[in-house]
Order: structure tokens, then sequence, then C-alpha cells
């Protein structure tokens, strides 16, 4: 009997000795982590989440002498779904109502845009495409329907705004106006926009962007 008690305590004693080895371990390593190498990690986290980004530079208005408006830059907008972010519950109960006031909006059967959606959530499509090139009085009234009405997190919406040239005018003087060289955007090498194109391009801006949960 004395014999079986001292094995089980022996045995007592090497596990309770390998459970203090392995919590040393565990206690170096985070000494390890935090003082010695941690600005290097901290560093790391910051370059991972912080990024600076460039913001361009809106061009600038051509006028005639009278006053009337021959060249501007005009924000459109691309919207997107993001289908993973959103809650099933929040998906259930507003997504009709969202197909519904796209279908309105855009005339596509309100069937269309349900089986769309939820083509998207089963597919896990994180960047599904709702409307193309949007006007900013559009893009407004689509952040106001319902499932978007709750942001990007809560609602899945992405917005990406592009900036287009546009000639009130269209075609009456485009030459002497200016016009962009094809297949190269952003670059303008006749009429008034290539004449005056350092004053009208502006200088790009940056900002920075910190990506938190859920990217």
């Amino acid at each position: 009997m004395a014999i079986e008690e001292k094995t089980i305590l022996n045995r007592l004693y090497v596990v309770a000795g390998l459970l203090l080895l392995f919590f040393i371990i565990i206690a170096v390593k985070l000494i390890d982590i935090q003082f010695v190498e941690g600005r290097k990690y901290r560093e790391l986290a910051k370059n991972n989440t912080i990024k600076n980004f460039v913001i361009n530079a809106s061009r600038g208005n051509i006028y005639a002498d009278n006053g009337s408006l021959l060249a501007t830059s005009v924000p459109k907008y691309d919207i997107r779904f993001d289908a993973v972010t959103v809650s099933s519950e929040n998906f259930k109960n507003q997504m009709p109502e969202l197909a519904k006031s796209l279908s309105k909006m855009f005339g596509e059967s309100v069937s269309y845009y349900k089986e769309k959606f939820r083509k998207a959530r089963a597919g896990k499509n994180r960047y599904m495409l709702v409307a193309k090139n949007l006007g900013y009085s559009d893009y407004i009234k689509i952040k106001k329907f319902p499932l978007f009405n709750l942001g990007p997190y809560k609602g899945g919406i992405i917005v990406e705004q592009t900036t287009v040239r546009e000639h009130p005018l269209g075609k009456i003087a485009e030459r002497l106006v200016g016009n962009q060289v094809k297949n190269k955007p952003g670059v303008y090498k006749v009429g008034f926009e290539g004449a005056f194109d350092k004053y009208l391009k502006g200088k790009n801006g940056r900002r920075l962007k910190q990506k938190i949960a859920k990217g």
C-alpha cells in the first residue's frame, strides 16, 4: 500500500514539475515579447494596420469669359455589398425592403434583387456590385435605403468614389477646351486643359487610415 502511495506521489511530483516548467517557459516568452522584442512587434502591428493613402486632387474647373462652365470634375459613386459582415437577423428582416427600394430606383424586378443578394450571401461575396456611376443625389438616396442605412459594418454597404471630367457644352469647342489623352487617364496635352494643366491638376493630399475589426 505504501509503495502504491509513493508511486502516485512521484507521478504527481512529475506532473507538477512539468506544469511548473511549462508556466516558466510561457512567462519567459511573454517577458521576451513584451520587453525584449516589444518594439519590433508594435512597429509591425502599426505598419500592418495604419497606412497613408493618397487623395487625388480634384481637377479645377474651366470657365468662359461670360462665366459659363466649360469643363468640371464630377464625383461618381459605385455601390457594392459585403454579404458577410451583415448579421443573419438584419439580412432576413431588411433585405426584402432593400430589394424593393432598388427595384423602384433602377427598374429591375424585386425578385431579381432578392436572388442577387441571396446568391451573394450563400457565396460569401464581400464585393457584390449593386450600382455604378451614380451621381451625388442618387448616392445619398441609396445610402438611406433599408439595410444600407445601418452603415458599412452592420449594413454591408461599400462606397467607392471616382472623379469624372465632364463638359457641359458637349462637343462645342471640344478641341479648344481640351480632353484627356486616350488610354491615359489624367493626361492632357491639347487646348486649355493642356496649356494650364499645372494649375488645373492641383496637389494631391493624404489620408491616414487605420484598419479595425472585420477589415
